[in-house]
């Protein structure tokens, strides 16, 4: 199943992680392996999914095509905001 991007995401403007793998995000950790996130910003909410890995500070993860399995799309940097969590594109 493919997830379309209806508008498209501002780079450098950070996003809400609203949901990963279908629950709330509980820690940096979450964000490994292959994930999919629903973010929410002023462009609207819209599907990642990816490849992640979590450090110490933050968690990236590279956005693919084809419901995370194809070629890649942008990455996301992912850091903890109070009580959620905020992803920026690049």
């Amino acid at each position: 199943m493919t997830h379309p991007t209806v508008d498209p995401v501002v780079s450098a403007v950070p996003y809400e992680v609203v949901e990963i793998d279908g629950r709330a995000p509980a820690a940096l950790a979450d964000f490994t392996g292959t994930v999919t996130l629903r973010v929410r910003g002023r462009t609207g909410e819209h599907v990642v999914c990816g490849q992640g890995t979590a450090g110490e500070h933050d968690a990236v993860v590279q956005e693919k095509s084809h419901d995370g399995l194809g070629k890649d799309v942008r990455r996301w940097r992912v850091v903890a905001d109070g009580d959620g969590y905020l992803a920026v594109s690049s």
